[in-house]
């Protein structure tokens, strides 16, 4: 079933792929639940600050702990894929990956807040992912996951040009939002959030729904960061054989853009300052860049050596089904779980 030959390189991966999909699901279901540690509902993972209502992490940023559990579902499928097909030439997957997840760990570390009493889990986390990550980056250098990274010459590679303005406004847009989480959290929430505002006195810290730490929103970034630099690679390497990271996207940003408007929906999404109303309009268009690029650059051999359980897959026709279908299931789930069962 799995495609990696060596042993070692397939447990890394493997953990990496287990932790990743623990947080995905705890996040992007369970976020509330998360924040407030387990007072709301059952929460598969919480922060240990259950019935601690005073600590200052108490209740903040559930909804932006649920996008970033979204943003992770989007990496554990781009580590899926890589156990499922294979390493060969997957450096385009790995590295961006690699870089996302030492800038989450740098800035996990850098802001924890020391105040609170909230469990220490996802600093040590963070650390062991990324480092058994990167040890099975290093095993897999011999089944060619460095297959085409010699050849690299960044350009415009691109010669569609609605797909070339497409992928040039998301990896402005990424970037954009990505190194402001990442260098200035504090002023990101600020600008989300106005001290001045009274709306924001009033925000309901024990459903979840308080502001958000600058530790959250800079993960935020760090994740941004890496379909970034998956963009990037598409603009500056070319289109062929890009599917690699061009599905994992797409599978991320549908997403997260099916679970935010039902949040509008459910009323768990932010919308009273002109960020939060920005960021939600972001949102879907990021989406149709990504969606745009993909399709318009099947011409230039974006399916190019596409597997499918390492299999050659000539009918690109099943990952868009794949990709619908995917959609309803989770858009059901959190109908259900923000909707009907709340």
């Amino acid at each position: 079933m799995f495609k990696i030959e060596s042993m070692p390189a397939k447990v890394c991966l493997g953990l990496s792929a287990f932790l990743l999909l623990l947080y995905s699901i705890s996040f992007m279901f369970f976020s509330i639940e998360y924040v407030t540690g387990g007072d709301t509902g059952f929460a598969l993972i919480d922060n240990g600050l259950g019935g601690m209502t005073d600590d200052v992490a108490y209740g903040m940023g559930g909804i932006e702990t649920g996008f970033n559990g979204v943003l992770f579902f989007g990496i554990f499928i781009s580590t899926m894929l890589i156990l499922f097909e294979g390493a060969k030439g997957k450096w385009t997957i790995m590295l961006p990956v690699l870089v996302g997840m030492v800038t989450m760990t740098v800035c996990i570390w850098m802001n924890w807040n020391s105040e609170s009493a909230a469990s220490e889990t996802p600093k040590y986390v963070s650390i062991f992912v990324t480092l058994v990550y990167a040890v099975a980056y290093f095993l897999l250098r011999d089944e060619g996951v460095n297959e085409g990274l010699s050849d690299y010459k960044p350009g415009l590679k691109v010669n569609d040009k609605i797909a070339m303005v497409a992928l040039i406004l998301l990896v402005l847009s990424g970037l954009y939002y990505s190194l402001r989480m990442v260098f200035t959290p504090d002023s990101v929430i600020s600008e989300g959030f106005p001290a001045e505002e009274a709306w924001v006195g009033l925000l309901d810290a024990s459903e979840g729904l308080g502001a958000p730490f600058p530790t959250t929103v800079s993960v935020s970034g760090s994740l941004i960061l890496i379909y970034t630099l998956w963009s990037a690679l598409v603009l500056t390497d070319g289109a062929k054989g890009k599917w690699a990271v061009m599905h994992p996207s797409a599978i991320a940003f549908v997403s997260v853009t099916v679970t935010t408007y039902i949040g509008l929906v459910a009323g768990l999404a932010r919308t009273t300052s002109d960020a939060n109303k920005m960021d939600v309009l972001t949102i879907p268009l990021v989406m149709l860049l990504v969606l745009i690029s993909y399709y318009r650059l099947k011409d230039e051999g974006m399916e190019d050596d596409m597997t499918f359980m390492g299999e050659p897959l000539e009918d690109g026709g099943k990952f868009t089904f794949g990709l619908l279908a995917l959609a309803l299931v989770i858009g059901l789930l959190t109908m259900i779980n923000e909707v009907l069962l709340a």
